[in-house]
């Protein structure tokens, strides 16, 4: 595509150079640029990509975005932008050809649950015979292909090439999971959007957004995204969980088509009666526009209720009928690392779950309290480079709904592991003496799975399904199910 096209939408500061040239790829990384690549230089939280300018000319780049002026290059086209991450998603668009206006996009954002409800949701499309892919924290599926996912929210370059290969393959919906961290970056901005979905929000991730308005402001860009498209406003839908606190604050910002969910406001449009949850499985019947149904899910938790909710209004608006609703919801084997029950003979309980922070901890350890016949022990670590006040708080959830913790490390990074262990502990002390501090992660599953007796629960949270250990930017394997399995099979 030649350079003139690509940055025509661009609101560019100063040119110098060809425009009248072919670009063969964009990327924002210097060293994945190839020949006849665009580079577009994003000054990033580590590392400022106006200084690998000559690594990417090196590579082969032709053309350069920058924010800031620099240096005249001899044949290289410099354009200056106020913003590149906001270029690079404008030039993404662009490049890709909006591949979002060819697909009915599903986007998901939330403090917890965006995970789960993006697999009901992709149950639920399958099963009514749409093509459906997904994009999230666990993994990326495109058409039969899955791989894993590095982020959230991939950058906007990779999304969008991502999602025009979805179109290339003949894919009708995408479910994806949208941060506030990638609707601040820029990420996600030129995707179309079907329906937006709000799960809940608590007090988290304040080492990016500083405070909570920050925080609810970056998450309600989503919705706003809805009323900016090309496509019918009168198909599409926000989907919004009453029972939140700030529900009504996404719905204030609403104008499309609404839909809301939950168990307590009875005014919601789709609820939940005759709830009964055991430790293995939920049962309920959903009470929807379009009728009743009954759902039974093969996973625990009030929370997860409120998931299927979710799934089931998408399902509902999307005109699916409401027995491939429930047979698809029967069918539902979790999404990777959640709320995974570990069995190898053994008389008590294991359980692999990703709960992270204080909200999803509480959410999963109060539902265990309900069928702890024995103690439930915890292994738990706080992820490095994250908002630390947090974590007095995460302490104090541990010490109330567990009787016995091991604090360990969870993708440390720069931070020393000890000293995000001490900010737990000073939270769990408040409630209980029955602790004990194993840095390595391994070692503290191995020291929980030995402590455990007949009907003890062992909950193992944060990592879920992930594979790698990351200590100051040097990643090592691991992986918590591997440790189990390893620890009880001895294989």
């Amino acid at each position: 595509m030649k350079l003139k096209e690509i940055i025509k939408n661009l609101r560019v500061k100063e040119i110098s150079g060809n425009l009248n040239i072919d670009i063969q790829g964009i990327y924002h990384d210097s060293r994945k640029i190839k020949n006849n690549f665009l580079f577009v230089c994003i000054k990033g939280f580590i590392q400022d990509g106006h200084l690998f300018i000559k690594n990417a000319i090196e590579n082969g780049a032709i053309a350069l975005i920058v924010e800031r002026k620099i240096k005249y290059v001899e044949d290289i086209t410099v354009i200056r932008v106020k913003d590149s991450r906001e270029a690079l998603a404008i030039v993404a668009n662009q490049y890709f050809n909006h591949p979002s206006r060819e697909l009915k996009l599903l986007g998901i954002t939330g403090t917890n649950g965006k995970t789960t409800i993006t697999y009901m949701l992709r149950c639920i499309l399958e099963s009514a015979g749409y093509k459906t892919g997904l994009l999230g924290t666990a993994e990326n599926i495109i058409g039969d292909n899955a791989s894993l996912s590095k982020m959230t929210t991939m950058e906007s370059i990779d999304l969008q090439k991502t999602l025009r290969e979805m179109v290339d393959q003949k894919n009708q919906y995408v479910a994806m999971e949208v941060s506030s961290h990638a609707l601040d970056l820029f990420r996600v901005d030129g995707c179309d959007f079907d329906i937006a979905i709000f799960t809940n929000i608590s007090r988290e991730h304040f080492e990016i957004h500083k405070n909570f308005e920050n925080y609810i402001n970056a998450k309600k860009k989503l919705f706003l995204r809805l009323n900016k498209s090309r496509k019918a406003l009168k198909n599409k839908f926000a989907i919004i969980n009453l029972d939140e606190e700030y529900g009504r604050d996404f719905i204030a910002v609403n104008q499309v088509n609404l839909m809301t969910y939950g168990i307590r406001e009875k005014d919601a449009d789709v609820t939940a009666a005759n709830i009964h949850i055991e430790l293995e499985r939920i049962l309920f019947t959903a009470k929807t526009p379009k009728g009743d149904l009954k759902i039974e899910l093969k996973i625990s938790g009030r929370y997860n209720i409120y998931n299927a909710l979710a799934a089931i209004a998408v399902g509902i608006v999307q005109n699916i009928p409401l027995n491939k609703i429930s047979k698809s919801l029967e069918n539902f084997q979790g999404a990777p690392g959640r709320y995974k029950l570990l069995k190898y003979g053994q008389n008590y309980t294991v359980i692999i779950d990703f709960a992270h922070n204080y909200h999803g901890l509480g959410n999963i350890l109060q539902n265990l309290r309900l069928f702890a016949k024995g103690r439930i022990i915890t292994v738990f670590g706080h992820g490095g480079e994250k908002y630390h006040q947090v974590r007095e708080t995460i302490g104090e959830v541990l010490g109330r709904f567990s009787d016995e913790i091991v604090i360990t490390a969870d993708n440390p990074k720069s931070e020393n592991p000890l000293d995000i262990a001490g900010e737990i502990e000073n939270g769990v002390k408040k409630y209980t003496s029955e602790y004990k501090i194993i840095i390595d992660r391994a070692k503290a599953i191995n020291y929980a799975l030995e402590r455990a007796n007949k009907d003890d629960i062992v909950l193992i949270a944060g990592k879920g399904p992930e594979t790698e250990q990351i200590f100051h930017h040097q990643a090592i394997h691991h992986n918590d199910e591997e440790v189990v399995r390893k620890k009880i099979l001895g294989k």
